[in-house]
């Protein structure tokens, strides 16, 4: 086991008990891992988060990682906030950050080494899978993730988008680099926090990368209500970094009357569903027209009303200055 870890991994963490031992498995479960350490990050947790850790830090240890570290993110809550208490441990400049539900790639670490060596910032790739089929069985989530072949780990330049997609469950940045932009916004704990990231890399003058490499099952829970929830919060926080960063026009979704036409197609779209053969799917409907109605929140509260959060870059970063 190296003293020296050559890359840092963070897992913000709240209540994620009964899902972070699937994840620590697979990081357990690496090929060809450089050395690296992991830093759990415990954001205001009560369900017995130390005990998981301990439990699978041997295992860890055993596996390549130089340090196992359970970190206390108390003061403030959200996601933004536990990463950026993690990276202000790392002591490395490379950090890796992926998420307590998922379920990361049998190469994800070695992919990330080799990204590193092409870009200071990238995001990798992910499969949604609903819960009810996640399981426990990290060889066959990893045969569902796995392309048919699998290339060289290569960056890529993404399609240019007023958002440009950074993927805060996974993706890497040098350390230099994230501390240069400020960290994650802690003003947005919930919601477009990893875009509002990418909109400073990209204003940064680095070009906002991606990878078929370093790949996740991304685990979703969005039906019902919860799903219409993460709809709507996600469309007005598009709103809201589209007028914070001034490019609202040029939004694929609510710029240039897009807005507008998607409302007025929803009572098209609604009768289509009833008359279309076998059952409807109304929660798909559902879905839809509430990402509309967030939409047309954040128009009202960010752009009529000028309501845009104060950004609060780095809360949590107070410990990075070495």
């Amino acid at each position: 086991m190296s003293s020296a870890p050559a890359i840092s991994v963070i897992i913000p963490c709240h209540q994620a008990a009964g899902t972070l031992p699937l994840q620590l498995r697979a990081l357990a479960s690496q090929l060809d891992a450089p050395p690296f350490e992991l830093l759990i990050v415990d954001n205001r947790s009560t369900d017995g988060l130390a005990a998981v850790v301990v439990e699978h830090r041997s295992a860890l240890l055993a596996a390549g990682a130089t340090a196992v570290r359970l970190l206390d993110a108390h003061v403030e809550s959200g996601a933004s906030y536990a990463r950026n208490v993690g990276a202000s441990h790392a002591s490395t400049d490379f950090l890796v950050f992926c998420d307590a539900d998922d379920c990361v790639s049998a190469r994800w670490l070695a992919d990330a080494r080799a990204l590193f060596e092409q870009a200071d910032a990238f995001s990798g790739s992910a499969l949604p899978i609903p819960d009810p089929e996640f399981g426990t069985d990290i060889s066959a989530l990893r045969d569902r993730i796995a392309p048919a072949a699998c290339p060289a780990p290569e960056v890529r330049h993404q399609q240019e988008l007023a958002i440009p997609i950074l993927m805060g469950g996974d993706f890497g940045m040098r350390r230099s680099l994230y501390l240069q932009l400020g960290g994650f916004d802690q003003a947005l704990p919930s919601a477009g926090e990893d875009n509002d990231l990418a909109i400073r890399l990209r204003a940064a003058g680095r070009p906002v990368l991606d990878s078929y490499a370093m790949r996740i099952a991304y685990r979703t829970r969005e039906t019902g209500r919860a799903r219409r929830l993460i709809a709507r919060r996600a469309a007005s926080t598009h709103v809201l970094l589209c007028q914070r960063y001034g490019v609202y026009r040029s939004s694929a979704f609510v710029g240039r009357g897009r807005l507008l036409i998607a409302t007025v197609k929803l009572p098209a779209a609604a009768l289509t569903m009833l008359l279309k053969p076998g059952p409807p799917d109304l929660d798909g409907f559902l879905a839809r027209a509430a990402g509309v109605q967030g939409f047309w929140t954040g128009v009202l509260r960010y752009r009529v009303l000028r309501r845009v959060p104060r950004a609060r870059l780095g809360v949590g970063l107070e410990e990075s200055v070495r």
